[in-house]
């Protein structure tokens, strides 16, 4: 198996400010736009903001800044639903210091932010959770005071906004917790799998993973199958990211305590089976975040490259999991060669005369739902 690296995104602001290098923060994606919120950056503490990625244009825009951006914007959680963002849970820094449970919903069209009202069971107050959506659930599970680690699981039925506990019992193993934080989940109708994750002491292993039953609330470790052309397991790993399709979990990168991970592995949530994918990210990467748009592409962006380091990336990698549908090809053809949409133009080259409009790209038989793919926020409301 020959490994092939996912490619670097080379982003742009015509705001001439792009977001700094970040970890701690969540990304979320469509086909249009890769969405990030918050993280943290020891230069800058805490960053309380949220940007919008377009991935036709490839230039970032800022959706919110910190006088509207929720206070808990590290290590939350984050999921879609309709037109909104949903940030779960959270801190600041010093990490610890401010912990959330309520559920804040930002208006991708306008950036705007408000506090859902929820009802039922609600999480503890906890940062470091993993969360997943299926269907009409948002699922959430495991999380750390700073302190004390959990794997209490809840789930949030998204139309009524209604909390429910599913387990408030931490699964023991030999007499030992295995709450934990910075773990990743994958979920199938009846059932949630825990991947990884760590807690002051112990770096979860792959080769076996806490099961949950969502109907019964009852926890098992189930052994899971090697990849068998590899006769391997992915290495237990903690603060890696993991995107759903389907039935299978693509978990990416991480560490494992002693060093830093590049590898990309999928998990049958059914069979439990792993596979090695010969992707691999650029340069390893924990504390980062990845999304995965509905034609197949998959979106990392941020995190660090080795252990303990200052430095946060800024860098947005992409890569396929299967060939594109044929349209979103050709979507990627053009706007890769048409200079006007992939390329930053100097303000002297900004003149409307010199911009194709959305006439033109009609008359070249362009669909509208690929010129709305264009659309950028309106200027008045980008100082605001």
């Amino acid at each position: 198996m020959q490994d092939h690296l996912m490619e670097e995104v080379q982003t742009w602001s015509a705001q001439a400010c792009l977001p700094v290098g970040r970890s701690g923060h969540r990304i979320a994606c469509n086909d249009s736009f890769l969405y990030c919120v918050g993280g943290y950056n020891p230069s800058c503490g805490a960053l309380q903001e949220a940007w919008r990625l377009n991935l036709s244009t490839c230039e970032w825009e800022q959706l919110s800044d910190e006088t509207s951006t929720p206070v808990a914007s590290v290590s939350h959680c984050l999921a879609s639903y309709g037109q909104d963002l949903l940030l779960l849970g959270g801190t600041n820094f010093p990490f610890g210091s401010v912990l959330s449970c309520e559920v804040e919903a930002c208006d991708t069209k306008t950036g705007e932010w408000r506090t859902l009202q929820t009802t039922g069971v609600t999480p503890p107050k906890l940062y470091g959770q993993a969360a997943r959506r299926l269907g009409e659930f948002v699922y959430t599970v495991g999380g750390t005071s700073g302190f004390s680690f959990s794997l209490h699981a809840h789930a949030l039925h998204l139309p009524t906004l209604t909390w429910t506990c599913i387990s408030a019992n931490d699964l023991c193993k030999e007499d030992e917790s295995v709450g934990r934080y910075r773990a990743e989940i994958g979920v199938v109708p009846g059932r949630l799998v825990v991947l990884g994750g760590g807690d002051a002491y112990t770096i979860f292993p792959l080769d076996e993973v806490p099961v949950l039953s969502i109907e019964t609330g009852e926890w098992n470790v189930r052994k899971t199958k090697p990849d068998p052309l590899v006769l391997a397991y992915p290495s237990p790993r903690r603060c890696h990211a993991a995107v759903q399709r389907n039935n299978e979990l693509y978990v990416i990168g991480g560490t494992d305590g002693e060093e830093v991970l590049d590898d990309v592995w999928k998990l049958d949530l059914l069979t439990l089976s792993w596979t090695r994918l010969s992707l691999v990210l650029p340069t390893p990467l924990y504390f980062h975040d990845a999304a995965l748009t509905q034609s197949g592409y998959l979106y990392v962006y941020g995190g660090l490259t080795s252990l303990g380091s200052s430095e946060r990336s800024s860098a947005v990698y992409r890569g396929r999991l299967d060939a594109p549908p044929l349209l979103e090809a050709a979507w990627d053809a053009f706007t890769t060669h048409c200079p006007s949409i992939s390329t930053p133009l100097p303000p002297s080259l900004l003149s409307p005369s010199n911009m194709p409009t959305n006439r033109d790209f009609i008359a070249a038989g362009i669909p509208r739902a690929f010129i709305k793919r264009l659309t950028r926020i309106p200027k008045e409301r980008v100082s605001q």
